[in-house]
């Protein structure tokens, strides 16, 4: 008999749980709206054989066939599970489920429903100029977990080579972009870097970004350039087959952009429309100018709000009181990569903060050398690399033809 009586004790409360559970089945659940207080217990959790792992978390509130004050409106799903909620004691217990991150370091030990996939290639590729490759086509429901690419020419990438990948059966890329771009080597330009989620060692180009589909994924290679490509190719793509995926909302974006140069004093990094967030970008300016070229803030305008995320462009992207002869490095979440001949890359990844949007949201960069003062007629010329999540349909977007994205740099140049 299930035992209701109210109690404060954290193993007592496990224990009730644990007898809702038993009573009424494996739950399902609605994900809890953001900004609500739960009082998760850790105690009480539970794998089912389909591979999604249950917590239990309980709050004060009511629950009822409309809805649920702690858990949001039912039924809402969550992984493709219907939500409950139980009122008991007074208390409310809401079975939350989740997929669990294989990426955490915390929870490698943690055994799924999940089955692991690879396709791995090695031996020549050729695109002619104005054609394609379908480098994989995945059906199902997944997550690709690690995708790397290589080729014959080791660092030296023909920057007619643009990646492409379509989320399940879009009829627009969510991703299109300079291959090498792609994982940083901006221009073609490759420097060695380790970060999280992007990486480069020795002619090794790594992405470990999640990619969630649901139905389909096709990465495509496709040349846009001005000749033929033919070079020996090794890639491989880790992904993940699981149902839990089926009714993920969330989808991978990356869009390229270059300002040449940079017009009004303001560089956009990205402009998206819909329901997601901003995970971070790649930055690479060419300037003429002596001194310290990253006085620029950087701005989102999100939903409607413009927000001034950091009072300079060194500090953005990891560091402060930057100068001309700002050393380099790389870390997990930020870098500095180049700072040579009037070139500077840098790399900026909001792991832990995100930048959440419901409706909308536009990044930009000022280009200032004066603190204050936007640059006339010595603007520079910027490069950026922008990745984020999103809900599908996302707004169209155009890459720059090849020879806009290899024309010569005109930093500095009197407009």
């Amino acid at each position: 008999m299930l035992n209701t009586e109210p109690s404060t004790s954290r193993g007592s409360l496990g224990a009730l749980i644990h007898s809702v559970l038993s009573v009424f089945g494996p739950p399902s659940s609605a994900a809890p709206q953001d900004g609500t207080n739960f009082l998760p217990d850790p105690s009480f959790e539970k794998t089912t054989p389909d591979g999604v792992v249950w917590k239990s978390r309980a709050g004060q509130g009511e629950a009822n066939a409309s809805g649920c004050k702690i858990c949001g409106a039912l039924p809402r799903r969550r992984y493709g599970l219907l939500a409950r909620s139980l009122t008991i004691a007074g208390m409310v217990f809401c079975f939350v489920p989740y997929h669990a991150p294989a990426q955490a370091v915390q929870d490698l030990y943690r055994i799924t429903g999940g089955v692991s996939r690879n396709r791995m290639e090695y031996h020549r590729v050729q695109v002619p100029k104005g054609k394609e490759q379908v480098l994989a086509d995945f059906k199902g429901c997944g997550k690709v977990t690690y995708f790397y690419i290589t080729d014959d020419t080791q660092v030296r990438w023909y920057a007619g080579l643009v990646l492409k990948v379509f989320w399940d059966d879009e009829p627009e890329p969510s991703l299109q972009v300079p291959l090498s771009d792609f994982f940083g080597a901006v221009a073609g330009k490759t420097v060695d870097y380790q970060s999280a989620l992007l990486q480069i060692n020795h002619a090794c180009y790594m992405s470990y970004l999640p990619m969630p589909f649901s139905t389909r994924a096709r990465f495509i290679l496709a040349n846009d350039g001005e000749r033929d490509y033919s070079q020996s190719v090794a890639y491989g793509i880790d992904y993940e087959e699981s149902p839990g995926f089926a009714r993920e909302k969330s989808r991978l974006h990356c869009v390229w952009r270059r300002s040449n140069p940079v017009r009004n004093g303001l560089h956009t990094i990205l402009e998206a429309h819909g329901r997601g967030h901003y995970v971070g970008s790649i930055l690479q300016v060419s300037s003429r100018f002596r001194g310290w070229f990253g006085e620029g803030d950087t701005i989102f305008h999100l939903d409607g709000t413009t927000l001034t995320h950091t009072p300079g462009t060194e500090d953005e992207y990891g560091a402060c009181w930057g100068g001309p002869d700002w050393s380099t490095f790389s870390s997990a979440y930020c870098g500095h990569l180049l700072n040579r001949d009037g070139i500077n890359r840098m790399y900026r990844w909001y792991v832990a903060n995100p930048a959440r949007f419901q409706r909308s949201l536009k990044v930009e960069i000022q280009n200032q050398h004066d603190n204050g003062t936007s640059t006339t007629s010595d603007a520079d010329d910027y490069t950026s690399v922008a990745f984020w999540y999103q809900e599908e349909p996302h707004q169209a977007f155009t890459l720059p033809s090849f020879a806009e994205r290899t024309a010569a740099s005109k930093a500095g140049e009197k407009k």
